[in-house]
Order: C-alpha cells, then sequence, then structure tokens
C-alpha cells in the first residue's frame, strides 16, 4: 500500500518536553552497552572538562521518540511500519 499522498507537508503538533537528567543519560548508556565513564560519573565527565555527564551521541534518539511515533502510527498515513528496512544499515 503506498502512503497517502494527502499527507505532504502535513505538520503534527509539538510533543511534550523531554526533560534529560543525569539518570536517564546512565540508563541509556548502559542499555546500549557502552560503558565510556562520561556518560555514567560525574568526575570523569569534569575531568574530561565537561560540567556534568554527557550524553551517547545516539541518545538524541529517545527526545525523537514520541514525534516519531505519531508520524509512524498515524492511522491515516496509510504506513507498514513491518516493512520499513533502513537501506544503510
Amino acid at each position: 500500500m503506498a502512503l497517502n499522498p494527502d499527507y505532504l507537508g502535513k505538520v503534527y503538533p509539538a510533543q511534550r518536553v523531554y526533560e534529560v537528567g543525569r539518570e536517564k543519560i546512565r540508563e541509556f548508556a548502559l542499555a546500549v552497552g557502552d560503558s565510556n565513564a562520561a556518560y555514567l560519573d560525574v568526575d570523569a565527565a569534569r575531568a574530561l572538562g565537561h560540567r556534568d555527564v554527557i550524553a551517547p551521541p545516539t541518545f538524541p534518539i529517545i527526545v525523537t521518540r514520541d514525534a516519531s511515533a505519531a508520524v509512524m502510527f498515524d492511522p491515516g498515513l496509510g504506513l507498514d511500519y513491518s516493512r520499513v528496512v533502513h537501506g544503510e544499515q
């Protein structure tokens, strides 16, 4: 099934504010198996010149999750997500 062409240019409402905290960064780093101390330990991050722990480069996927879901699971769009393939992967 093709995507609904009427959705071209559709704008979705803004999603809730996502407040990033130290523990969320730590949980994400552990979940993806990245034990870089700068993601887990304030002192290690400060030793590298940061004010606090830093997030792994893939962390922003968490921030975009709700917005992506609004599009992917919009029944009017006609997207069968089970058929989506990431071409570069």
